[in-house]
């Protein structure tokens, strides 16, 4: 009896498909390995700490993100911690103003003195007319919904090239990393 060619190929798929049905596929990770040093997320459930707008000093830059440009200032967001105040009025020499933490802030503009920015899942006016003084002006609570999925592809570590634990948000928002030895299940990695 003779079979076509393509009658041939299915009759070798099949066999082939039952015996890899039996095999263990890892896709190259094992999620209970130990890594020396790996990062951790840390999770807050307290909505003051993680919802509030706060004015710091100057600090490096780790995760650049996105600039916008107002007269003399550049505003730069630090993915998913805040904004970056730099002023350039001599462009040759850049001067660090401040920063403005505002968890999974991803997102600036400016309009009429007011910097707006994402904050977790809210939308937020921030009052920056008086740099010395700056202040959150007015909040549109739950303006991005579907930050919750997109913090998940977001969130990552301030260093690339390591090993971190993924992201669980049902332990709440993430506000920051911390380098640990010995960690078991960070599997993921950037």
């Amino acid at each position: 009896m003779r079979y076509s060619s393509i009658t041939r190929i299915f009759l070798f798929c099949i066999p082939c498909f039952f015996f890899a049905s039996c095999w263990k596929f890892n896709y190259g990770y094992d999620t209970n390995a130990v890594r020396a040093e790996a990062y951790v997320p840390v999770y807050s459930n307290d909505s003051a700490q993680t919802h509030s707008i706060t004015s710091l000093p100057a600090r490096p830059i780790k995760m650049a993100g996105k600039i916008y440009v107002q007269g003399t200032l550049l505003f730069q967001v630090e993915t998913m911690v805040g904004v970056h105040l730099v002023s350039y009025a001599d462009p040759l020499h850049p001067v660090k103003l401040g920063f403005i933490k505002s968890w999974g802030c991803s997102e600036v503009a400016f309009k009429n003195g007011y910097l707006v920015v994402n904050n977790l899942n809210d939308l937020v006016f921030i009052d920056v007319r008086d740099l010395s003084n700056i202040k959150e002006a007015s909040r549109v609570s739950g303006a991005f919904p579907q930050f919750n999925s997109d913090q998940y592809y977001n969130s990552r570590p301030p260093v690339t090239g390591k090993y971190y634990v993924c992201p669980d948000f049902s332990k709440g928002e993430i506000v920051d990393w911390k380098l640990e030895k010995n960690v078991t299940g960070a599997y993921c990695s950037n």
